[in-house]
């Protein structure tokens, strides 16, 4: 658009004088009628002028990788307990996903637990309720650790990601490195006894890790981060929609909540 005025102004052609077409008159038309002014609505040097500054107002609100997670670094750090916490991620619109969710998913459970879950991100039940792990995945995983006597009011439980992802898909690297502060606060605040990494994405998120679950799985690990002063353990277990796709594996799965269950008496 921006072109095509430009091509106009430099032909001579700088008014507008009407938003509809002329029509052609006789000769002898105007000595008929009255002459009429007709002022120009606007002249293509305007127009040019106009688009150049919306064109800077878009460039003003554009915001790069780097500004938008020291925002939520920021916003983290000042959260004071888990309420201030959940608030800030309620209102920070620095993450895309935000827009096309339904819900912020935050959190369930105890948080006074020392089990520490964390998932990877919400699915469309999780969404739809603003509870994580409240779908089929969830009922699995509730399964699992209740069959070591533990529920949710023995454990607490979120998500590396707080909004669903369209279509399930798995959060970029982007969208992680933007939540990220979020989460390690959130681990910060916690301070659980041990943190149970539930599924690839969410050992990724954490550790840095990127080998396949089968290889880390079963391994308590020192988690020291600069944000807390002491080592945490951690401990990576399969994802419950992984093991409804491949239920051979349950029999792993059954193994590594035995050693959880041995490490928290």
């Amino acid at each position: 658009m921006k072109e095509i005025l430009q091509f106009y102004a430099e032909n001579g052609l700088n008014e507008i004088i009407s938003e509809k077409p002329q029509i052609k008159r006789p000769q002898n038309y105007l000595r008929q009628k009255k002459e009429v002014f007709i002022r120009p609505v606007f002249s293509t040097s305007e127009a040019i002028s106009s688009l150049a500054k919306k064109s800077q107002m878009n460039n003003s609100q554009f915001l790069s990788l780097d500004e938008i997670t020291s925002q939520a670094k920021q916003l983290a750090f000042d959260a004071k307990n888990l309420f201030e916490l959940r608030q800030a991620v309620e209102n920070f619109d620095g993450c895309n996903l935000k827009k096309m969710a339904t819900n912020t998913v935050f959190c369930d459970g105890n948080s006074d637990a020392e089990v520490m879950v964390v998932g990877e991100a919400p699915g469309n039940n999780e969404d739809l309720q603003g509870i994580p792990f409240c779908g089929d995945s969830g009922k699995l995983l509730d399964e699992m650790f209740r069959a070591i006597g533990l529920t949710r009011e023995s454990f607490y439980i979120t998500n590396v990601i707080f909004w669903r992802p369209p279509g399930n898909r798995r959060p970029s690297d982007e969208e992680l490195a933007i939540c990220r502060p979020f989460v390690e606060r959130h681990i910060q605040l916690v301070n659980p006894k041990v943190l149970v990494l539930v599924g690839a994405t969410a050992m990724s998120a954490v550790l840095g890790i990127n080998d396949p679950v089968s290889k880390i799985r079963g391994q308590f690990m020192d988690f020291s981060p600069q944000f807390l002063p002491n080592p945490i353990k951690t401990f990576t277990i399969f994802h419950p929609s992984y093991l409804l796709r491949q239920p051979f594996k349950k029999k792993v799965a059954w193994q590594d909540m035995l050693a959880l269950e041995k490490f928290l008496i």
